[in-house]
């Protein structure tokens, strides 16, 4: 039996954002895959149904609020320190990349980086932020006894920009929840009033963000409206940094809707009920919304930059230059006017997330944990 130490500071009830569904999904398949293991799950907030991973996982709140670069460094340094040390932690698993510190030297540490989008694309981001990011996460990728990320774009990424052997870090892909599958025509026609007024939609999913090419995305759909496009645009998230968003006229204006922060059951029925998945960021190190989309057997528009091609395999609608609206628009005028076409790949997508589940990673993890804990 193991004593493993898990990170949880992005479980956040009510306000899961990518990096803390991947943690939620994966610690839920690797409890459950090592019954025999003790786990010790450390948090930042109060109690919540959400922690409950499994009988064999205790939970530990440190009371410092670690949501700012330097409360996060104290909060994973002393505090973390005398939790691990008092509750005879064996290994420590951090999916978001920050590890403990001032560890004994040979403790394991397993750290999951999702992407460098901060070492590409700093302006993205508040200054306090893109310098904690370039700061520290080099020092973590360096730290950690075995080294993850979710896509092989990202595995190459991690190897040449932090000068890394690439076959030392392993890849946890992203998955899709069980619940994402296709609606019924009922289910759209419902989802369809709920979020968009009655008209059949595009959706985007994922948090409005520079990263994401939220500017973009909406000029695009001017353009497609300019052009005759029938269909309305959903947008699912929240602003991450600051809400300044293009402005738009009136008669586009209208045909956008913003869902806000969704809760599960929401997401799905929003994500499945929509026409096509648009999402065109500038820089991801996986997209777990293509994979929900494909999930519903929604078809995909997706950028045709980092692991974007990666993930969706043959299976997208079309792949675009992101810093192209007029290619943007056309693709979904052609989603529009081609629904032959869109089934298509609406039934390559179906086929494409079958290569994609959360037991997979849950396994994959707790391979890497036996290997990473042999080493001691």
């Amino acid at each position: 039996m193991a004593r493993i130490a898990l990170n949880g500071r992005l479980l956040v009830p009510g306000k899961l954002e990518g990096i803390g569904r991947f943690t939620l999904n994966s610690l839920k398949h690797l409890v459950a895959l090592r019954p025999d293991d003790a786990f010790l799950l450390v948090v930042d907030r109060p109690e919540d149904e959400m922690f409950r991973l499994g009988p064999n996982v205790e939970v530990v709140r440190i009371r410092i609020p670690a949501r700012r670069p330097w409360l996060i460094r104290w909060w994973l340094g002393r505090p973390m320190r005398r939790v691990l040390q008092q509750w005879k932690a064996e290994a420590f698993v951090s999916l978001e990349g920050p590890l403990a510190s001032g560890m004994p030297d040979g403790f394991p540490q397993l750290s999951v980086i999702h992407d460098l989008n901060f070492e590409h694309r700093p302006e993205d981001l508040p200054a306090q932020w893109s310098r904690f990011y370039r700061t520290d996460f080099p020092n973590y990728a360096r730290q950690a006894t075995l080294l993850g990320t979710v896509s092989e774009y990202s595995r190459q990424d991690l190897a040449s920009t932090y000068g890394l052997d690439a076959q030392d870090i392993r890849v946890f892909p992203n998955a899709a929840d069980a619940s994402f599958v296709p609606t019924t025509e009922d289910g759209r026609l419902q989802s369809q009033r709920v979020f968009a007024s009655g008209a059949p939609y595009f959706v985007y999913v994922g948090s409005l963000h520079p990263r994401k090419n939220i500017d973009g995305l909406l000029k695009a759909f001017q353009h497609y409206v300019d052009a005759g496009g029938g269909w309305d645009l959903v947008l699912v998230g929240v602003a991450m940094w600051s809400d300044d968003l293009p402005s738009l006229p009136e008669e586009v204006q209208r045909r956008v809707h913003f869902a806000g922060r969704l809760n599960h059951g929401d997401l799905v029925a929003a994500v499945a009920g929509a026409q096509g998945l648009v999402f065109v960021p500038w820089f991801e190190g996986f997209g777990i919304p293509l994979v929900e989309a494909m999930s519903c057997g929604v078809p995909v528009v997706a950028s045709n930059v980092t692991s974007l091609p990666e993930v969706c395999g043959d299976a997208a609608f079309a792949l675009v230059d992101p810093g192209q609206p007029e290619d943007i628009s056309k693709a979904m005028l052609d989603l529009e006017g081609h629904p032959e076409a869109a089934s298509e790949a609406a039934e390559r997508g179906l086929r494409r997330a079958q290569d994609f589940s959360w037991r997979a990673t849950g396994q994959a993890l707790s391979d890497a944990l036996n290997d990473m804990m042999s080493r001691r």
